[in-house]
């Protein structure tokens, strides 16, 4: 849901209390009476589509309020209100606070109001452009996904299996833009072409340390690829920075990213020789290795309910996710387990179900929410 919320930040009680008797009914205003309740409510109450800030004020000034807003949300349009600027003070909001307008004290209430006015139509531009560019990567990733499907299909089942996961604890989380973490799963395996496994690595080596040299070039391979690739640097970084600590400038984005990638693709190593309470259990006990809250939540998505079905052909559904290999009706592998079904690999079995060939049923398949709904 598009949020219209305007956040107005000033010292001065009586100059919001105006505010809001001014703009009443007309746009939906939240007050913060200094910059420290200001941050409060954006760590509380965001994300908002304008924050309104002044700029002198005695506890946290306006540049480090727009700061705060611009990276708890990208998105959210940014305006200074102050009654002096000097030339370092607007060098330093444009840099710090990426400001959509300055506006002095004291103003029109006809300016400030074509202020929100234009603040608001440039919020929904951005979350427009935003839409499309996510839906775009997603067609593009898809396709590179493919392709990893043919040249790797065990690290493709993997990709398929983090993401998830992904999903499901960044639901669990409450984290925004989820697809950003969603790709980084799905392509975070793309470096296995260059390095892939030794057959024997999951029994000589089922513990993840012991595969750490392995996954931490994979990685490096996957994200010097993936950094050619323009909109994609976020999650090259979250990819990469999985075992070298992103830089203090990295975007917050970032830095969840790589710690969900790693206990995840850890998670899913450990699944290949336990159960998932077993591989829970490891994880806790070393967990000086991983995010605790992260862990924590995976701990609860993962001891869920596990809605595993035996499905024939004709009921699989897009976003069921392979619980085992798809055998022909010869004993040849056609999908290998941790697959995402698309409605392409769908038609793909129900052609074989038509020819002489076959396919071997039930199908077996972990069942979410999203994959209900469509059914």
């Amino acid at each position: 849901m598009v949020s219209n919320r305007i956040l107005l930040v000033d010292d001065e009680v009586n100059l919001l209390q105006s505010f809001r008797r001014t703009f009443n009914g007309k746009f939906d205003l939240v007050l913060a009476e200094g910059g420290a309740a200001a941050v409060d409510q954006l760590a509380k109450h965001g994300p908002f589509a304008i924050v309104v800030s002044d700029m002198q004020m005695p506890d946290v000034n306006g540049l480090k309020v727009l700061a705060e807003a611009k990276r708890r949300a990208p998105d959210t349009v940014r305006i200074m209100l102050t009654g002096n600027v000097d030339q370092q003070t607007a060098v330093n909001a444009v840099n710090d606070g990426a400001i959509f307008r300055f506006i002095n004290k004291p103003c029109p209430v006809e300016q400030l109001q074509r202020a929100f006015e234009d603040g608001l139509r440039q919020h929904q531009l951005l979350l427009a452009e935003k839409d499309v560019l996510s839906k775009t990567l997603a067609g593009c990733v898809g396709l590179i996904n493919e392709l990893l499907a043919t040249a790797n299909p065990s690290a493709y089942g993997r990709g398929g299996r983090i993401r998830q996961w992904m999903k499901q604890l960044c639901q669990k989380m409450k984290l925004a833009d989820v697809w950003q973490y969603e790709i980084a799963a799905m392509l975070s395996q793309l470096g296995s072409m260059a390095h892939p496994a030794l057959p024997d690595d999951t029994v000589s080596a089922p513990e993840p340390q012991a595969q750490e040299h392995r996954l931490r070039t994979q990685a490096t391979t996957a994200a010097s690829l993936l950094s050619h690739i323009p909109r994609l640097e976020t999650i090259a970084d979250m990819i990469n920075c999985q075992y070298t600590p992103p830089g203090k400038d990295a975007a917050e984005a970032v830095f969840v990213g790589c710690e969900l990638l790693r206990l995840l693709i850890d998670f899913d190593i450990l699944l290949e020789t336990r159960s998932t309470d077993q591989a829970i259990k490891w994880l806790k006990m070393h967990e000086a290795s991983y995010d605790c809250y992260a862990l924590m939540m995976l701990a609860e998505v993962a001891n869920g309910r596990q809605d595993i079905r035996s499905l024939r052909v004709s009921e699989l559904r897009e976003g069921m996710l392979l619980e085992k290999d798809v055998l022909t009706g010869n004993g040849e592998i056609l999908l290998s387990n941790g697959h995402e079904l698309t409605t392409t690999m769908i038609e793909r079995l129900r052609s074989f179900i038509r020819n002489s060939i076959g396919v071997r049923e039930p199908i077996v398949v972990r069942v979410n929410s999203t994959s209900i709904s469509r059914n």
